[in-house]
């Protein structure tokens, strides 16, 4: 029995594209001892469990960063890795660093707590001047430990590409801890599922178009309704998935905890933290100033309603490295500039908070 020639043309064009952009692949298993010591570990010390390679938090943040002088080519554009963290809604980072010394960050939100997750990232958008990959490196900031499973980088084949398509349309990032928490819509090919949504409410009112002929104003306004509405069900229940997977990574990781608690975890930076502190330190109708680097605006807005003032007698200081304390002057020190005179530590709150008193001025 012969094949017929368009299924045997069909057939070899799978075979063509399947393996088309394959190179090689850059891979480190890490229950293997050897794969797992080739990396370095910053701020963290290595631990063997049952799941195989943990690293544990020493300090903020913690690094895991490959060995150098990688030379993967700019063509192998994807990383992929498999982790666990006993947290989520924080954010890890994948920090790349090119042979012509360019550096960038890809961030990705961390999973459900206690089990492991597959994520891939896209390194080809930051890497501008198409220079090879000379290391990678993976930061973490609260999380207390993260288990690694694999981590490769590769070009995808058509298929495999396919595959990554599919799989970021199921994947669900988890709502974003902001003034106003939101859920993304899923990205099909790095676009919104919008997109080929139109597309298909198009094609949909098209064809019911032309099935409903003679074409009238009637059959077309009813092919447009009929077209909305499939278009409509099938982005509701697309949404509706991802609500039911934000309300499962809720229930895993905030149920049982307090309000503070769970404000605190899905806040993530400690700034929440910081905050609460604060306002057990300081006096009743007391003001405050706040040196918080990045996290300033935050440790604001869960200080209400505590006034903050540019000449409040206590000054809260919390992960901002451009603020020194001098003890011999009793100065409080921004970069060059003195911001408090007649300064003196209260006390520390936390690991990274510190909160001062002054009697004296300086350039606020």
């Amino acid at each position: 029995m012969t094949m017929p020639k368009k299924t045997l043309l069909l057939l070899c064009m799978l075979v063509m594209f399947s393996g088309r952009g394959a190179a090689e692949e850059y891979a480190w298993q890490f229950e293997a001892g050897s794969d797992a010591m080739s990396w370095k570990a910053l701020n963290a010390y290595p631990e063997r469990d049952a799941g195989g390679f943990t690293l544990v938090r020493q300090d903020d943040p913690f690094w895991f960063v490959s060995p150098p002088n990688l030379n993967i080519a700019p063509g192998s554009s994807y990383i992929e890795f498999r982790l666990k963290a006993p947290e989520t809604y924080l954010l890890g980072y994948v920090i790349v660093k090119t042979r012509d010394n360019r550096s960038w960050q890809e961030e990705f939100t961390l999973g459900l707590p206690g089990a492991f997750h597959v994520y891939r990232i896209d390194l080809s958008k930051g890497n501008r001047t198409a220079s090879p990959i000379d290391s990678v490196a993976f930061a973490f900031g609260k999380v207390d430990r993260v288990s690694f499973d694999y981590v490769r980088i590769y070009q995808p084949s058509f298929v495999q590409l396919l595959r990554i398509f599919w799989s970021d349309f199921c994947d669900v990032r988890l709502a974003s801890a902001t003034t106003v928490n939101f859920v993304s819509t899923p990205l099909i090919a790095g676009y919104s599922f919008l997109a080929p949504l139109y597309v298909l409410l198009l094609l949909a009112a098209l064809c019911l178009i032309a099935l409903r002929r003679p074409v009238r104003a009637d059959s077309v306004t009813k092919a447009l309704i009929l077209a909305c509405v499939v278009a409509g069900t099938l982005f509701a229940l697309r949404m509706d998935y991802t609500w039911y997977l934000q309300w499962r990574a809720d229930r895993a990781s905030l149920g049982g905890g307090s309000v503070d608690e769970r404000i605190s975890r899905a806040e993530g930076t400690g700034a929440f933290d910081f905050a609460q502190s604060v306002k057990q330190a300081i006096p009743a109708g007391g003001t405050v100033r706040i040196f918080a680097g990045v996290l300033e605006g935050k440790v604001k807005y869960y200080l209400l309603p505590i006034k903050v003032s540019a000449s409040a007698p206590f000054i809260a200081v919390y992960r901002d490295p451009a603020i020194s304390f001098d003890p011999a002057d009793k100065t409080l020190n921004k970069d060059d500039v003195v911001v408090a005179t007649n300064a003196e530590l209260l006390t520390t709150l936390g690991k990274d908070g510190f909160l001062y008193r002054s009697s004296g001025g300086g350039n606020p």
